[in-house]
């Protein structure tokens, strides 16, 4: 069957009609994901084998808080660098270049030195400096914020080229290869923590930093290192400030969940999220592939008034990914304990099993409705998704702040699908209205 399958795949990517197109795109743009997902699948079932629920709690929230807190170092500043290293690049401004590069080294270092004061300044009055307080963790997770926003000036600057396979590689291969290696021997060698769960993740970050700059150095124009540097500073600073806002508003909507249960429930609850979302995020994988692919031709059907193949896009998309998360998403919800028993061990099973089925759920709906925000943001209808991300968080951390105190886990599972339907509905409906077409696979 399996082989079956994928000699049917490789002779659909052959020709130059719209399927054709796609299966190619998916071939090549989502191998990296697809190989990259069970290396971070396998990290997150060592660790949460490893560290139980309340270290696995722990762990994961700290995380959390620093991706919080790298935004204005990391994503923010990434989308500004692809956009102006692209517009250098095609204009061969490479003065320019190398001022840009110079800038944001220097604003990713001080910026984050600058927070990693603040924190030390709050642990140092707070923290009773155990392996497991938060304080403590978070102090020690702190060395990641320089590293976290050096790789999203690498990755970004290498998207920028056009190196989109090589921009990915080391964060989505070496990164979790390398913390699942570390993560294994610390396991092996009984020391496994919080604290050292954080430090094997600072060590895999630091070397995958490493693998991306060798990548940067090697591709990155000659004619760059050998300009003088330029400087727009101004237009830089103001256009920082949106796309910060941009990524806050997309972090927060992966993330509220867990940041919300961290303070208003128990560490337990909090890995019983994670492992649940890892779980659904299986369901979602194949959306996320459409997404990366479709984007391009979406942009073509737009430009020439093609309606019909608008819509026939839409549809296909659609309909192909929600073919491949049925099938992963059903068992979830009507399986989730053994399976969540099986991969997670007998502890999680009773936290994990109904938060894992609402997601999926949530999950499903999401795959259903397409690549509604896709459409709209290649159609130039940005400022329409992120509207609709921004009532989708709001709502999302009031059912938070309403259902955890009383159910816990469940409650964030609830709001966590809650506010994805909620992005779902609001983009439809700007669907319709702007390019007058039917979303969903049906």
């Amino acid at each position: 069957m399996i082989a079956n399958l994928a000699q049917r795949l490789l002779s659909s990517s052959h020709g130059d009609g719209l399927k054709a197109q796609l299966v190619r795109g998916a071939l090549g743009v989502g191998g990296l994901k697809l190989l990259s997902l069970p290396l971070t699948l396998a990290t997150s079932i060592l660790l949460a084998r490893g560290l139980g629920p309340e270290g696995y709690g722990q762990y994961v929230f700290v995380l959390a808080v620093i991706s919080l807190l790298a935004l204005p170092v990391g994503p923010g500043l990434g989308q500004l660098v692809t956009r102006e290293v692209a517009k250098c690049h095609h204009g061969k401004e490479w003065g320019l270049f190398r001022g840009l590069l110079r800038r944001a080294h220097q604003w990713v270092i001080l910026g984050s030195a600058l927070m990693a004061v603040v924190i030390a300044l709050l642990a140092f009055r707070n923290a009773s400096w155990t392996v497991d307080d938060r304080w403590a963790l978070l102090s020690l997770a702190t060395f990641m914020l320089p590293l976290l926003g050096l790789n999203a000036l690498r990755s970004s600057t290498l998207r920028g080229l056009r190196n989109v396979f090589y921009a990915q590689l080391p964060e989505l291969l070496a990164r979790p290869g390398l913390h699942l290696v570390i993560a294994g021997g610390l396991l092996a060698a009984g020391i496994l923590n919080p604290a050292t769960a954080l430090a094997s993740q600072i060590v895999a970050t630091a070397l995958a930093f490493g693998v991306g700059a060798w990548l940067l150095w090697r591709l990155k124009p000659a004619e760059v290192g050998q300009a003088r540097p330029d400087y727009r500073h101004g237009e830089w600073g103001r256009a920082l400030l949106p796309f910060t806002l941009l990524a806050a508003v997309g972090t927060l909507n992966g993330q509220i969940g867990i940041l919300a249960l961290g303070w208003l429930g128990t560490d337990e609850d909090v890995a019983a999220l994670q492992v649940a979302m890892s779980g659904s995020m299986l369901v979602v994988l194949s959306l996320t592939i459409v997404n990366m692919v479709i984007g391009p031709h979406i942009t073509r059907a737009h430009r020439d008034n093609d309606k019909p193949r608008l819509q026939r896009l839409s549809r296909q998309s659609a309909r192909a990914a929600l073919a491949v998360a049925l099938p992963i998403a059903l068992p979830l919800i009507l399986l989730g304990g053994p399976i969540v028993e099986l991969v997670y061990g007998e502890v999680y099973r009773d936290t994990v099993t109904l938060p894992l089925a609402i997601l999926a759920v949530g999950q499903l709906v999401n795959v259903a409705f397409g690549s509604v925000g896709m459409f709209l943001i290649m159609s130039g209808f940005e400022r329409d998704t992120l509207n609709g991300q921004i009532v989708a968080l709001l709502i999302n951390a009031i059912a938070a702040v309403v259902l955890i105190p009383p159910f816990g886990a469940v409650g964030a599972a609830l709001a966590v699908a809650i506010g994805l339907a909620t992005w779902n509905l609001i983009l439809a409906i700007r669907f319709v209205q702007r390019l007058g077409l039917r979303p969903s696979a049906f």
